[in-house]
């Protein structure tokens, strides 16, 4: 049965060239590949590699490259914005708190100086006070008010010395007259009267009460004329010339005299 398999009917000859059996087989392999080939009678044509797949792509590929610009660029000016904002507020800020600063100074200062001036007319209305109590209690007791001084006039004679004494315990001295308008004052008050004038330490150096020199004098006509040891001053007020009223006296003579105490 084998036998039959494999018998060959037509078996190749041995004597047969191998050009002729090589010729045969690639005729066949050949006749079979063009069976296989589409020809375009089939209506089958050979499609070439397309390129129009690739344009999507490339679109989408500028879109997202515009896309990642367009958002780069609002990312940055969202930045700036930022910062302009940010800077602007510090600005505000810094500004803000440099008004508040200069308003708190100005205020400050204005607060101390109204504390200033409100010390100061606190002083003053109590100086007031005290000088009205003194002007009270002294016009009581006789004494006169000019240009924020009291003057008390005698009623008695007594010498230089004494006089000046008397005006002490009173709280005051002789009086001293710095002005051509309490000259005028003392000598309206129509007394003969001792004044805070002396010469008795250095004669012809006149000085007053409280040390300090002469400088302007109300000497009457010919005075001082030191006439047996006259070394202190008087106000006579039957003169002519309400300025022209001093005279020199012994300290030793009794007259009345005028107190000064400045409020």
């Amino acid at each position: 049965m084998s036998e039959g398999v494999y018998e060959n009917p037509e078996p190749f000859k041995d004597d047969e060239p191998d050009a002729m059996k090589n010729t045969d087989i690639d005729g066949q392999i050949y006749s079979n590949v063009r069976a296989f080939k589409p020809s375009p009678r089939d209506g089958i044509v050979a499609s070439e590699p397309d390129s129009s797949g690739k344009r999507p792509f490339l679109v989408a590929a500028v879109c997202l490259g515009l896309l990642c610009v367009l958002l780069l660029a609002g990312i940055i000016g969202l930045s700036v914005y930022y910062n302009r904002v940010i800077k602007d507020s510090e600005d505000k800020r810094n500004n803000l708190s440099q008004s508040c600063s200069l308003y708190e100074n100005n205020a400050t200062a204005e607060r101390d100086q109204l504390q200033t001036r409100y010390n100061n007319l606190t002083k003053e209305k109590g100086h007031i006070q005290a000088k009205l109590f003194v002007m009270e209690q002294h016009c009581q007791e006789g004494w006169r008010y000019f240009d924020s001084s009291l003057y008390f006039l005698s009623t008695e004679k007594k010498t230089w010395e004494e006089s000046r004494q008397d005006c002490k315990r009173r709280g005051a001295d002789l009086v001293i007259i710095n002005s051509r308008e309490e000259q005028t004052f003392v000598f309206n008050l129509h007394m003969r009267a001792w004044i805070g004038l002396t010469d008795s330490v250095t004669e012809g150096t006149w000085k007053w009460v409280d040390g300090t020199s002469l400088t302007t004098g109300y000497w009457s006509a010919g005075q001082p004329d030191n006439y047996g040891q006259e070394d202190c001053a008087e106000i006579y007020f039957r003169q002519d010339d309400p300025v022209k009223t001093w005279n020199d006296d012994k300290c030793g003579t009794n007259h009345n005299w005028i107190c000064e105490n400045v409020v």
